[in-house]
């Protein structure tokens, strides 16, 4: 057996500048629950956690959606949709399109500011996402993914055609000639 490609679609360019936003917001955040919360933690814990948070939000703002979007990769194949991401760890998901059970698009708050869409697919199993993609783009993948795995579950769902049934036995004529004769004791 051949081995799959790698997947090969990317998410949109913008994508970079909604992972900055969350990340730097997230560091914001993180700062002024740590600023005005810190009064309790020992005297230099304070500081560290500080220092931490800044050099996060200054490195990781522009470093990690980056390095997040240059791995993130999907495609969506006839009987497949092939998901590669990661950061440090590459993780690599195959969904088989029998096993989609409903797609759907979301638009988050940074999403709809930057005019993307996520993709949300359901199996039993669990959910994947294509995360922030054009909203066309997103809309357009959705269909597909929705004809492909109808179309994959028709095969799977198609019983093969039973045998003829045998034609019923005529039934028999109704009249004097086909009554059985009247018992009597005498016949049994």
């Amino acid at each position: 057996m051949s081995e799959i490609p790698e997947p090969a679609q990317r998410l949109a360019p913008q994508a970079r500048w909604a992972w900055r936003l969350s990340w730097a917001g997230t560091c914001v955040v993180a700062m002024v629950v740590l600023g005005t919360g810190g009064g309790a933690l020992p005297d230099p814990w304070q500081s560290i956690g500080m220092a931490a948070l800044g050099v996060a939000l200054v490195v990781g703002t522009p470093l990690v959606p980056e390095l997040r979007w240059r791995r993130w990769r999907w495609e969506v194949r006839e009987h497949e949709i092939d998901l590669q991401r990661g950061i440090l760890v590459v993780r690599r998901t195959l969904i088989p399109m029998a096993r989609v059970q409903h797609v759907e698009t979301e638009r988050g708050v940074i999403g709809q500011a930057l005019g993307l869409s996520t993709v949300e697919i359901h199996t039993a199993a669990g959910s994947h996402e294509i995360p922030l993609l054009r909203d066309g783009d997103a809309g357009a993948i959705r269909s597909r993914i929705a004809e492909l795995a109808r179309t994959d579950a028709d095969e799977i769902a198609e019983p093969e055609p039973e045998p003829a049934a045998p034609a019923p036995a005529e039934p028999a004529p109704a009249g004097p000639e086909s009554a059985a004769p009247p018992r009597t004791d005498a016949d049994g």
